[in-house]
């Protein structure tokens, strides 16, 4: 295992829902346009493809922001400047903000953790949810506890980790499918826990679209 370092900032004395993130991270990248982080749009019509070094949470029912790399100086800024969001013609005031440097082991191991998935966990693509479907319960099961590794291999890359023996990674997991509306459109995603012999630090995720909030990962013993 190595040793992560990534900030949490919280706005405490805010209240908001899980559908509101792509607002929230709407207000972000207007504010702060000339910082790629915020929004992954390169100068010019490119995208950074890369782990997002900053991403958008609801926790607890308040929105959060996690800085990694070089998005720990960022949010430390943003701590600082931030004293209210505008969101849908709506301002919010801050009076109040937590804000926590976070350091963490993370990555294989032998001891094995239980974890539990905050927010729906976006595990498939177009190509594997048709496979998806035509698979039978158990056959179901199997591809998710396969993709929830290979998760592991995307999450790991975002801090320079490689996974020294990946075919031992061992997954067991129970998910209960939900669709849920993103972008207007209908997506297949999931809720439920999962145990692996791998160190995920709090609130990090796993699967798509992890800037806007999906699969927010919680170790159970910190519940």
């Amino acid at each position: 295992m190595i040793k992560i370092r990534y900030i949490l900032v919280v706005f405490t004395d805010m209240k908001m829902q899980p559908s509101d993130i792509p607002k929230l991270r709407g207000y972000f990248a207007k504010k702060y346009a000339d910082i790629h982080h915020f929004h992954n749009h390169l100068p010019g019509e490119g995208y950074d493809y890369r782990m997002p070094l900053i991403q958008y949470r609801i926790i607890e029912g308040s929105p959060a922001m996690i800085g990694i790399g070089e998005g720990i100086e960022i949010m430390k800024q943003v701590f600082f400047e931030i004293d209210e969001l505008k969101i849908s013609g709506q301002t919010f005031i801050s009076n109040e903000k937590q804000i926590s440097l976070m350091e963490a082991d993370f990555g294989q191991c032998e001891e094995f953790y239980d974890y539990h998935f905050l927010s729906p966990w976006m595990a498939l693509n177009q190509t594997n949810h048709l496979h998806y479907l035509s698979l039978n319960p158990v056959e179901q099961k199997q591809l998710l506890k396969t993709i929830l590794a290979r998760n592991l291999k995307s999450l790991s890359k975002g801090f320079d980790y490689w996974i020294p023996e990946f075919e031992k990674i061992m997954v067991d997991g129970w998910f209960t499918p939900l669709v849920v509306n993103f972008h207007n459109q209908k997506m297949q995603c999931f809720k439920g826990d999962f145990t692996l012999n791998f160190r995920i630090p709090d609130f990090l995720d796993l699967g798509k679209q992890s800037a806007r909030g999906f699969g927010v990962v919680m170790n159970k013993e910190d519940k």
